[in-house]
């Protein structure tokens, strides 16, 4: 026989056959020169139907042969829109395809990896014999992976009487990136994907199409764009089976506001209405503008007490002619409404928080009453704890005014004089009582927290927590005890705990989980659930979320999960959890889209998901997160594809949109300053300058994810400029990050200074060690840093120039150490943080000093105790700063006051050591601390520094307001800046200043230098304490320190005696202290 069969197996979509085929379902052909296929295919054209295991076909003839087309039917087979239905197929006993040898299957227009795969989907495979029931199997399974819209099978003979088997069909394209040409900017481009609710990896279909460009039109007409033109195309790719669409937009000239009429009881005209919706004729009205022009009108009635309004677009009307919509105003200012309460003196401030009509700008009856539960709420937690609250409405019809009045009877105010918990045993009180709401009162809380609502909530919560650990059957009753111990409207709260039996877990099994996972921190390994632990459905419940959701991301996504139990032991119940895992599923292959300018490894090294891993929605979300966090991409999409086929390997899509590469920033502004000169002029001179701004950066540089930024700053008073190189993956490693960074200014200080200063600074990071979660444990940076800086035109002391405008010129290599080992960054409570800093500045790298310089600071954590009724505990933090300055070669440290020989060469004012301020030293004043100038009193640093900083940081109460958000703490500073490190050692254990060289001098004597009080000095531990208060916040604590030095700081005080314009005379004056009060506001925590 020389000839083929063909069985289309199945559809997508149904397709109305051709005469004579008596149905259109999955057909098997088979060709040949046989006379009773004839016959058959006859009988069919005369209208005889037989359709119990086939249906005949037509004849074909060509040349001086015919051929005859014999086609059966496959009894019981799919619908044509059908997966579910299985295809039986029959054929005649003389087929010459059934039972020979397969030599080999193929998929034509498959590329041969997916072959692979679909060939070990079916049951007909190469060496083995072809049957019919291995054909129907290999048909419903290729046609459910979802793949194919039709599907037949062909069957060729080859040599030695074997046969080529292959499955063709129409494949299934399925939607790929979907993007817009020719948005207006409203709507924008995502806006316009979104609304085409085409969803990557689905189906593609025309239907879908058509749809899309409905919702779209839809979309653009919402914001006033009738005549836009929308177009797709569509761009095929067969080797991924991925469709990707186009939209072109024209959207032509925006409709404006046409006639606008009005309509019902508005008590305005429509002029005014007009105006207070701004809304008027020939203006450009979206939906959104519209939807706000209504919230607008709805507000402004509301504030006058009609909270009734009602406003609407009765009609709106499109006129192409003159490309207008016309629009008919419904407003409807209904009666004046009043809210008030009588029986109590309220403000009017407490009514409007706890009635919820002014929140919701809304009014009816479920919010009068809900406003009528929190008031009396609020009564009860004012300490009338017996307070009872009506509601009733007047309405007079005469003035169009609905008077809502809450009516409050307070009764007796009280005080909760304790609260006590009795009957427990498996829980201790400071377990519990965090748990409350109810509390006693307390300095902060005069009356204690109290109401009906509160006492049911906390019934309600301990409940919960005794069920959770297996006491079923436990109640909760309270008590209420008015007058309690003779006291008048003092109030005793008692909560008794009848705990009953605890259920516990007695034999448990896992059963179903065949898959064997290698991971030692496997879900299945930190279950709630096992022998000797509470039997609840809760805890059984948060283990069934746990072992699904680990199935989930290990490529098992129809996995499901049982739990049973059956009682055991006496108070045991053995407890089952059947795992049916499913199929697995894998990743077949990645395909990324949407890279035009980033390099293809900065992506690939960033994805979670690779080729033959187990699916999982987790990896493909970190893969998501870790691309957005390269900082180029503006949207980064995920999806899988053909996520309804039943393949076990499948595609995951990533839809990559790369951000803009340029951004601008620029502006223009004035700058002012004013300020006193030195010289001879009594008047102070101001300096007004144009300021002009200019930013620019550069993402996606050279296709990776480096970034260059240039900012500037141009003024007469000041020229700006910075340039920045970042690389956080530098040589693409993700524990390498590389930053080059120059800056120069120059300043113009009114007619006090001016000042150049030139910096540069590179900067190399190596990541040692990491977290679970990916944040950085141990840190070591290699930097190298210049700066020079000079000071021209200087007209005041030296020393009143700010730190970083000093003359200086300092090139110093170095590097520092971290290591981060606290629990939380924002509000830690255990752990160690510690960092060393080290570098050395030299004439070789363009130093005018050499120096070395070490600065090593180590903080500690410890929580400790439990706060009174609570079971938050209390923390004792630690942080210890150590630094030392040394200099050599012809660099000196010099101590105050001491006769110098020559200029010479010493460690720069900004490279010393300063202390002092909310962060450092709470004792002193910013950058106060340490050896003073012996004339002018001005902080000079030094060249050792001993910080030693203790805190008690104590958890949050709950307070009125601001719940448990603001919190306490205290505090304990010592140390101070020295001059070098030997007089640091020495002073460790001196903690009082030695405060005679200070006031040794006559008075109205000028200063000699070594001699007198110029000879102050500074050597001691200087100690603080005070208290703190924090206030929660999602960027970080709100910090208030108020510190008190215990033993400040003295040093001599010379005043200038001279009348300017002479110059400057310095006299003793006697001494002068140092502020021993403090106050510090800042963000973050001290250390």
């Amino acid at each position: 026989m020389n000839g083929y069969f063909s069985l289309p197996a199945m559809s997508h979509k149904a397709v109305e056959p051709a005469l004579p085929l008596c149905q259109p379902a999955q057909t098997f052909i088979i060709s040949g020169e046989d006379a009773e296929a004839a016959k058959l295919a006859h009988s069919c054209a005369s209208g005889q139907k037989d359709v119990s295991n086939f249906c005949p076909g037509a004849w074909l003839t060509k040349g001086s042969f015919i051929r005859a087309f014999v086609v059966f039917a496959i009894a019981g087979s799919l619908l044509p829109q059908s997966r579910a239905q299985t295809p039986d197929l029959s054929a005649p006993p003389s087929s010459a395809c059934f039972n020979a040898k397969i030599e080999k299957v193929e998929f034509p227009g498959i590329n041969e990896a997916d072959q692979k795969i679909l060939r070990g989907l079916i049951a007909a495979h190469e060496g083995e014999s072809l049957n019919r029931q291995q054909l129907r199997q290999s048909l419903r399974v290729l046609f459910a992976t979802g793949r194919f819209a039709d599907l037949r099978a062909e069957c060729e003979p080859s040599s030695g009487g074997s046969v080529l088997l292959s499955f063709a069909g129409t494949p299934v394209f399925f939607v790929g990136k979907v993007t817009v040409e020719g948005a207006p900017g409203r709507p924008t481009e995502s806006q316009i994907v979104n609304a085409s609710k085409l969803q990557v990896g689905e189906p593609f279909t025309v239907q879908k199409i058509e749809a899309a460009l409905v919702n779209i039109r839809r979309l653009m007409e919402d914001n006033q764009f009738y005549r836009s033109t929308i177009t797709h195309s569509e761009q095929a790719n067969p080797a991924d089976q991925q469709i990707e669409v186009t939209f072109r937009i024209h959207s032509g000239d925006p409709a404006r506001a046409g006639n606008i009429t009005l309509q019902g009881h508005a008590l305005h005209s429509l002029g005014q209405i007009e105006d207070i919706a701004h809304l008027h004729p020939s203006d450009i009205v979206s939906a959104q503008r519209a939807a706000s022009a209504l919230d607008r009108i709805r507000k402004r009635y509301q504030s006058h007490g009609r909270w009734l309004v009602q406003a609407s677009i009765a009609q709106h009307r499109y006129v192409p002619a003159s490309n207008t919509v016309d629009y008919t105003l419904l407003v409807e200012a209904g009666p004046l409404v009043e809210i008030t309460v009588e029986g109590f003196r309220m403000s009017r401030k407490i009514i409007k928080k706890n009635a919820p009509v002014y929140e919701e700008s809304a009014l009816d009856d479920d919010l009068l009453n809900e406003g009528r539960r929190n008031l009396l709420n609020y009564m009860q937690a004012q300490g009338y704890f017996e307070a009872n609250v009506d509601l009733r409405k007047e309405s007079d019809q005469a003035k169009n005014l609905l008077r809502v009045v809450y009516q409050i009877d307070p009764g007796d105010r009280h005080k909760v004089s304790r609260v006590i918990l009795a009957g427990n045993k498996y829980f201790q009180d400071q377990n519990l009582r965090p748990m409350m709401q109810t509390q006693d009162a307390t300095l902060l809380l005069p009356h204690g927290r109290y109401s009906q609502a509160l006492l049911k909530q906390d019934v309600s919560s301990l409940e919960n927590a005794y069920r959770r650990e297996g006491f079923s059957q436990v109640k909760v009753e309270s008590e209420v005890e008015d007058d309690y111990q003779g006291a008048k409207n003092h109030v005793a709260v008692t909560l008794h705990i009848i705990e009953g039996p605890q259920l516990l877990i007695g034999s448990f099994q896992i059963v179903g989980n065949d898959t064997k996972f290698d991971d030692p921190m496997s879900a299945l390994n930190f279950l709630n659930t096992g022998p000797g632990q509470p039997y609840s459905d809760s805890r059984m419940a948060d283990d069934r979320d746990i072992v699904l959701n680990y199935y989930f991301d290990n490529g098992f996504p129809n996995a499901t999960f049982d739990a049973t139990a059956k009682p055991g032991e006496s108070n045991h119940m053995d407890v089952t959890f059947t795992i049916h895992e499913g199929q697995r599923i894998y990743v077949n292959r990645v395909l990324v889209a949407g890279r035009e300018f980033t390099k293809p490894y900065v992506v690939d090294h960033q994805l979670e998901v690779a080729p033959n891993d187990p699916l999982s929605q987790s990896d493909m979300l970190e893969s998501q997160q870790k691309l957005y966090d390269l900082g180029i991409f503006s949207q980064v999409d995920t999806a899988v594809q053909n996520p309804e086929g039943s393949e076990p390997r499948k595609n995951v899509l990533i839809e990559l949109q790369e951000a803009k590469r340029y951004t601008f920033n620029y502006g223009l502004g004035f700058e002012f300053q004013t300020g006193q000169p030195g010289g001879s002029s009594d008047q102070g001179i101001s300096g007004v300058s144009p300021l002009a701004s200019f930013d620019v950066s550069r993402l996606n540089f050279r296709g990776r994810d480096h970034t260059i930024t240039f900012e500037s700053r141009v003024g007469s008073l000041q020229q700006r400029g910075l340039v920045s190189y970042v690389a956080p993956r530098w040589f693409d490693k993700p524990n390498l990050n590389l930053t080059f960074t120059g800056f120069f200014d120059h300043t113009l200080d009114v007619t006090t200074f001016t000042s150049q200063r030139l910096e540069g600074s590179v900067q190399a990071g190596h990541i040692l060690s990491k977290r679970r979660d990916g944040t950085p444990i141990s840190i070591l940076n290699y930097k190298f840093n210049y700066r020079l800086v000079k000071a021209t035109h200087v007209k005041i002391n030296p020393d009143e120039v700010p730190l970083l405008s000093q003359p200086v010129r300092v090139g110093q290599p170095g590097f520092s150490f971290s290591r981060d080992h606290r629990d939380d960054l924002l509000q830690t409570t255990r752990g160690n943080y510690t960092i060393a800093d080290f570098g050395i500045a030299a004439h070789y790298f363009g130093s005018e000093a050499d120096f070395s310089r070490v600065l090593v600071q180590n903080s500690t954590y410890y929580p400790f105790g439990k706060q009174r009724k609570s079971s938050k505990e209390l923390v004792f933090a630690r942080s210890t700063r150590v630094g030392v300055e040394n200099p050599f070669g012809s660099t000196l440290i010099m101590q105050p006051g001491q006769p110098t020989v020559g200029t010479p060469a010493l460690i720069p004012l900004p490279e010393r050591f300063f202390m002092g301020g909310g962060n450092s030293h709470r004792g002193f004043g910013l950058n106060q601390a340490g050896p003073r100038d012996p004339v002018t009193g001005f902080p000079l640093g030094g060249s050792a520094l001993f910080l030693n900083n203790f805190e008690i940081r104590f958890p949050p109460p709950m307070l009125p307001f601001v719940q448990d958000n603001m919190s306490f703490a205290i505090f304990h500073d010592m140390g101070n800046v020295f001059t070098d490190g030997t007089h640091m050692l020495h002073s460790l254990a001196r903690w009082h200043q030695d405060k005679f060289p200070c006031g040794n001098q006559a008075p109205n004597t000028p200063p000699i230098i070594g001699q007198g009080a110029t000879l102050c000095t500074y050597n001691y531990i200087s100690q603080a304490i005070g208290v703190g208060v924090r206030y929660r916040t999602p960027v970080g604590p709100v910090r208030f320190d108020f510190g008190y030095n215990l033993n400040p700081t003295v040093y001599p005080n010379f005043v200038n005696t001279a009348i300017p314009p002479a110059s400057p005379v310095y006299n003793f004056a006697g001494t002068k202290q140092a502020s021993p009060f403090n106050v510090y506001f800042s963000i973050g925590q001290t250390f």
